[in-house]
């Protein structure tokens, strides 16, 4: 059995929980098997790999390229790692992925199982800079998982509110606050938590933290409900703030990709 690791650094774990090192677990074989993987099960012809992942190949040597890369694969991995039916490949049944795992529990609702499997961004640091077409891929597929682990997060803090569990909530809005830094409605909804918890002097210094990420990142200051908050926790003695109201709900989009509002 084997286990592909593509959320956080890329890896391959062989049945005994080792790592597997050498070539297989490389390049545009690893960009292979991260794209099978993906397919969920459905077979990719091999076509449609070669112009994913050598775009600049000469037609009389992209086949053998494609044909090395499988040779890396079956001796480095075993026969059955990538499982060739006619004309398109498979990832072999023995096979398993931890993309699919984190999916999977997030559409059966086991949000808590589902954000301990998020280990970072899809296939953190890696790059095939000659395959722009998988580049493009990769990064929509790497936005695409990170707003799911950032509403299965916000999903969390919610529910933990709606049993006035404060502690719990801000701990949730936390987690989302270092994935997703720059959002100003994340850095909000903790802020609050926090208060509502009763750590006051937590939620000020969140807001520091934060409006000082935003000068330094974009030269930008934090949106004007953060600030109004921050005024508010300063000088109103009266009890905490709470949780909005209304419970507005967000996109969390990691904003490293975009910047934020002024």
């Amino acid at each position: 059995m084997l286990t592909l690791r593509l959320l956080g650094t890329a890896s391959i774990q062989g049945a005994d929980g080792r790592g597997v090192a050498g070539r297989a677990a490389q390049g545009a074989r690893m960009a292979l098997l991260a794209y099978l993987a993906m397919a969920r099960g459905r077979p990719v012809s091999r076509d449609k790999l070669i112009a994913l992942l050598w775009p600049n190949a000469r037609p009389e040597r992209a086949r053998p390229q494609l044909s090395d890369t499988l040779y890396i694969l079956r001796t480095g991995l075993g026969e059955e790692a990538v499982r060739p039916v006619d004309d398109v490949l498979a990832l072999g049944p023995g096979v398993s992925c931890d993309v699919m795992e984190f999916e999977t529990l997030l559409d059966a609702g086991a949000l808590e199982r589902a954000v301990e499997t998020y280990a970072g961004p899809l296939l953190d640091g890696f790059h095939l800079a000659d395959s722009p077409a998988f580049e493009d891929w990769l990064a929509a597929e790497r936005l695409r998982l990170a707003r799911r682990y950032g509403k299965a997060l916000e999903a969390l803090a919610g529910r933990c509110e709606g049993e006035e569990d404060f502690a719990a909530a801000a701990a949730w809005w936390r987690r989302l606050a270092v994935h997703d830094p720059f959002n100003g409605h994340v850095a909000l909804q903790l802020m609050r938590a926090l208060d509502a918890a009763g750590d006051r002097a937590g939620a000020l210094q969140h807001a520091r933290m934060h409006a000082t990420l935003l000068r330094e990142e974009f030269d930008a200051e934090p949106d004007a409900d953060v600030l109004a908050l921050a005024e508010q926790l300063r000088v109103d003695p009266r009890e905490a703030v709470g949780p909005a109201p209304d419970g507005t709900p967000t996109d969390p989009t990691p904003t490293a990709v975009t910047a934020p509002r002024g």
